[in-house]
């Protein structure tokens, strides 16, 4: 039997989306997201911060986070992965369906994109938006074929307390979409971007895998040059 519960962050339905970052479960969905990435060096890099700096500096990671678990409140499916014996919240994925994509709405924008960028700087917004958000959607499309990810349910975001890695809490935050997608009718295919080699495993044990396909690990990875200099890689994997 499973030691976390699966559960989804729905709003009161008359919520403003301003008020979305004032839900009860945000702040220890930042705090988990913080922790789960406080060793990554793509985080790290896409918030302008140098990965050699403790994680707990890093100002804007927690604003990037919740720039995407606000998007997906407002666009997409938030879950969180619970404790059974502490109720406490040790994980978080943010998922966008078929046909929805994060900020791509003006409401996203203006309570999720918006208030993130304002936090970076000039430089940094300009790198975002001239360099990084570009090159990202030309390798994603370049990889799977234009359109491929908008009609896909896309896992944005996928963050599991440290504390609770390989016990299953990530498992559960995968299959509790996998599940409605294979159900659908046509089946719905998955697709999820990664940063960090480590995990394509545990991806590939799910049924994804790695696009292009027939090319080994390193012949699949894009990577990006860093405002900081870092050059951090990134995968693309699908299940179909």
């Amino acid at each position: 039997m499973s030691r976390f519960r699966v559960r989804k962050i729905d709003p009161p339905p008359a919520s403003h989306p301003s008020e979305l970052k004032n839900l009860p479960e945000m702040r220890d969905v930042e705090k988990v997201l913080v922790r789960a990435f406080s060793e990554d060096i793509f985080a790290a890099v896409v918030t302008g911060h140098d990965p050699q700096i403790p994680s707990n500096m890093n100002e804007r990671l927690g604003s990037f986070f919740m720039s995407n678990v606000i998007a997906g409140l407002m666009g997409g499916e938030v879950y969180v992965a619970e404790a059974l014996d502490t109720q406490e919240i040790i994980g978080c994925a943010v998922w966008f369906g078929p046909g929805r994509a994060m900020f791509d709405s003006e409401d996203q924008q203006e309570h999720a994109l918006k208030p993130f960028m304002s936090a970076l700087g000039s430089e940094l917004e300009t790198w975002w938006i001239d360099y990084f958000l570009p090159a990202y959607d030309a390798f994603v499309d370049s990889v799977l074929g234009k359109g491929t990810k908008l009609g896909a349910w896309h896992l944005q975001l996928l963050g599991v307390d440290p504390a609770y890695h390989r016990q299953g809490a990530a498992r559960l935050l995968l299959e509790t979409v996998i599940k409605r997608a294979h159900a659908a009718e046509p089946p719905i295919p998955l697709v999820v971007e990664t940063p960090a080699e480590v995990d394509i495993e545990i991806y590939t044990k799910l049924g994804f895998h790695l696009m292009p396909t027939g090319k080994d690990i390193q012949s699949c990875k894009s990577t990006y040059i860093g405002a900081t200099g870092d050059v951090p890689a990134l995968w693309v994997l699908i299940m179909d």
